[in-house]
């Protein structure tokens, strides 16, 4: 072999004898760490939860105890019971943000990145490991405020009684955990695109709540079709029970969502592959 030849050729990355390069699973493993250790995560959770479920609780029973001295009862009882979730999936969103911003803001992401060069196994593994983890709390959240949201309206006279047993109503319950995965995973990305808490934060908030409500303001022959196909309003039919006029079914609506946040990780992994970390 010539000596040009042997320049030619790639060198390989240098690393200690007898240490392997990490797997995939080493990465899972160390963003569970990274995750589960950090003390502003369960802390965040359980604000959430308890926030959720007791500011619930607290809506069902005024309504409920109005509706007892004759105020009209909603049509919607489970959009009631679950009533405090908006806040609930703006926490999600804000806790994706803070899981991407703070290794940026606390120069964790240069030692992140120097054990696993493939930055796209690095966000991969972020991501996944903060959407399980969304989805199994924002879960057992929305069960446990659904029954005890119910069996403070059970005490009532308040109709339509929702059960579980209607698959509709199973839905929306469940629903509230899928959305609350996603509102993190939402967040988690632009926290990878701006690199800015302040900034991550506004950006969602525009997303989730400003922009649908500057639609409201356009003419109709523009507002209809953006409401009903806008990423956060179109995965909000997931929630509902009773079937609204919406050009999306729940599922598909979900599916809209789904995409646009995959859009928005596909667009934070390419940005972190070419940018500085």
């Amino acid at each position: 072999m010539t000596p040009t030849t042997a320049m030619s050729q790639p060198m390989a990355p240098l690393r200690p004898a007898g240490v392997k390069p990490p797997r995939p699973i080493d990465t899972l493993r160390a963003e569970w760490t990274k995750l589960r250790s950090v003390r502003s995560t369960p802390i965040t959770l359980a604000v959430i939860a308890v926030m959720v479920v007791g500011l619930s609780g607290l809506i069902t029973l005024a309504v409920v105890s109005n509706h007892r001295h004759g105020t009209r009862v909603t049509t919607d009882p489970v959009g009631i019971l679950q009533s405090a979730w908006f806040l609930g999936l703006l926490a999600f969103m804000v806790l994706g943000v803070l899981v991407m911003t703070s290794e940026y803001s606390s120069g964790l992401i240069g030692p992140t990145l120097l054990a696993t060069p493939k930055r796209l196994r690095v966000l991969t593994a972020k991501a996944v490991v903060f959407a399980i983890t969304a989805l199994v709390v924002g879960e057992v959240v929305s069960f446990v405020n659904f029954f005890v949201s119910h069996a403070i309206a059970s005490g009532y006279a308040l109709f339509p009684d929702p059960a579980l047993a209607d698959h509709n109503v199973l839905r929306a319950v469940i629903g509230m955990g899928i959305d609350a995965a996603l509102a993190g995973l939402m967040g988690l990305a632009l926290g990878g695109l701006l690199r800015s808490t302040a900034w991550s934060i506004t950006a969602g908030v525009a997303i989730t709540f400003v922009l649908p409500l500057i639609f409201n303001f356009l003419p109709s022959s523009w507002s209809n079709p953006l409401l009903e196909y806008w990423p956060t309003q179109a995965g909000s039919q997931l929630e509902e029970v009773t079937r609204q006029s919406h050009a999306l079914t729940a599922w598909w609506g979900t599916g809209d969502l789904a995409l646009f946040v995959l859009l928005l990780l596909v667009a934070a992994g390419y940005l972190l592959v070419e940018r500085d970390a």
